[in-house]
């Protein structure tokens, strides 16, 4: 019997997913508001009112509990994104926008996208020695799948440059959907247009040729 087994066996089904649920819960809240430095054991059993063991017995550590924090937020995102890049039917240089529409639709425009992005701006400003290896196992995957798709749109452009554009997509999105400096830019539109013109952007960004032109001169 395996140990999950082991333990629903032990609490019962229903329990064991109420007792998971309530950490979760408590975990995200937690780190939100406080960090990852104010998660710690005894105010998460307290915000989630179970035994201050239960963290450990159901998710290890609380880096193994911030983990499924994050992938119960962030998981059903990439699952849209993989479909919807699924169903682009061909790959080339027409495709470009179909494949970046479904890169970026999800996040915009799905139940968990307003958890999730208050999940991520929190994420955000923690140490990277903390969230770089969480955002690694989250998103490496879905990433390298639309890396490979637009390099087939792109198939003379150096790989390395198309991650590279992928990169700038994705920091804009953050960006955008942050909202980290509204004082300096202005409050943003609503969704749809913020949605329309960050695709064109990145649209145009990818179909611009990879030259680049080298400025010697300090910028002052």
């Amino acid at each position: 019997m395996s140990l999950n087994s082991a333990r629903t066996s032990r609490a019962g089904p229903c329990e064991t997913k109420d007792t998971q649920a309530r950490l979760l819960n408590a975990a995200e809240a937690l780190f939100i508001d406080a960090g990852y430095a104010g998660m710690s054991a005894r105010a998460i059993a307290d915000r989630a009112a179970v035994n201050i063991a239960a963290m450990g017995y159901h998710f290890g550590s609380k880096q193994g509990l911030l983990q499924a924090v994050l992938i119960r937020r962030i998981a059903p995102i990439n699952r849209s994104r993989r479909a919807r890049l699924a169903a682009v039917p061909e790959r080339g240089s027409e495709s470009v926008k179909a494949i970046l529409h479904a890169f970026l639709w999800p996040v915009f425009f799905n139940e968990h996208e307003a958890p999730a992005r208050r999940l991520m701006g929190r994420v955000m400003t923690e140490p990277a020695e903390v969230v770089e290896p969480l955002l690694n196992l989250v998103f490496s995957d879905v990433i390298e799948q639309f890396v490979v798709a637009m390099a087939a749109c792109f198939p003379k452009q150096d790989p390395a440059l198309i991650a590279q554009k992928f990169s700038f997509v994705a920091g804009a999105l953050n960006f955008t959907v942050l909202r980290p400096a509204e004082r300096l830019f202005g409050s943003a539109p609503a969704n749809e247009v913020s949605f329309e013109r960050l695709l064109n952007f990145a649209v145009d960004g990818f179909q611009e040729g990879p030259s680049v032109t080298v400025v010697h001169e300090d910028i002052v």
